[in-house]
């Protein structure tokens, strides 16, 4: 017989069964399960969002250094890098400031994983077109941790720096910070900003990591003003000093420059680093 004829030969009390049973269906509500719910769930999250794709190309296609000068970018300045900066009421990422507690400003081996990669992240030279490669983590024994290779032909910095602080802190009651470190032996530098733009005056000072763990003193008298990696004439109208009466980021930075492009970093040599830092205190 033919599909046809022997769906004319079912009893037509099993068709009317499965028609009500389907119109029933219809009208049931979706999920009516946590099962159901679940399902749908996990569905939605392994669904690929339009950003995904164009990160996993962006990822198979462009080099290393691109993409990872991307991901800083949008790091610091959110989605859209630097081109964020141009959009009219779109702001930085910012994170709270740290509560000065006992002189301490930040204490590694007090602070979470989760709170640490939403306060620090690597800001390499790769976002100038350099090569250097690092990574900034938080290791199991409460140590921030900088460590990864530079070069020095394109770039030649790799440094670990906060967001931009929600409101400024103020340390203008202290002599200057407190640093306790462990390193290689190389000299790196710590660096304070006054502003929310990057590319205006920074206070920097240098200091040496030693391989044993080691208090490191820094005179805010003593940090010197630089400008888009050159130093601040005294006789510029952009001159100032800072007092750590208004800090709204710091940086800490292998550079192969000291205080701007005009003095070479005695203490640098490009090539694998390491520099781990536990503390940073203020002291009077």
């Amino acid at each position: 017989a033919s599909p046809c004829a022997r769906r004319r030969a079912r009893p037509r009390r099993v068709v009317a069964r499965r028609r009500a049973s389907r119109r029933r269906d219809a009208r049931r509500p979706r999920a009516t399960t946590a099962r159901a719910r679940g399902r749908r769930a996990r569905a939605r999250a392994g669904r690929p969002t339009r950003a995904n794709l164009v990160d996993d190309f962006l990822a198979t296609f462009l080099p290393r250094e691109v993409n990872e000068a991307r991901r800083e970018m949008e790091y610091f300045d959110g989605p859209g890098g630097m081109l964020a900066r141009i959009v009219p009421g779109r702001e930085k990422p910012t994170v709270r400031a740290p509560e000065v507690r006992g002189d301490v400003v930040f204490d590694f081996g007090e602070m979470t994983a989760e709170a640490f990669a939403a306060t620090f992240n690597a800001l390499n030279d790769v976002v100038m077109g350099g090569a250097s490669d690092a990574a900034a983590t938080l290791t199991k024994d409460g140590f921030a941790r900088l460590a990864g290779e530079t070069e020095d032909v394109r770039g030649g910095f790799a440094s670990v720096k906060s967001r931009d602080f929600d409101r400024a802190l103020d340390l203008s009651a202290y002599e200057g910070l407190k640093l306790t470190v462990r390193g290689d032996g190389k000299t790196y530098k710590c660096i304070l900003y006054d502003t929310n733009d990057s590319f205006n005056v920074a206070f920097h000072q240098t200091f040496v990591a030693p391989r044993d763990v080691t208090e490191v003193k820094l005179k805010f008298s003593d940090f010197v003003p630089v400008k888009r990696g050159r130093g601040v004439a005294t006789n510029d109208a952009e001159y100032r000093k800072t007092n750590g009466g208004k800090i709204v980021a710091m940086q800490f930075m292998l550079s192969k420059f000291a205080y701007g492009m005009e003095e070479k970093n005695a203490g640098y040599a490009p090539g694998p680093f390491e520099f781990e830092l536990k503390r940073v205190e203020a002291y009077r």
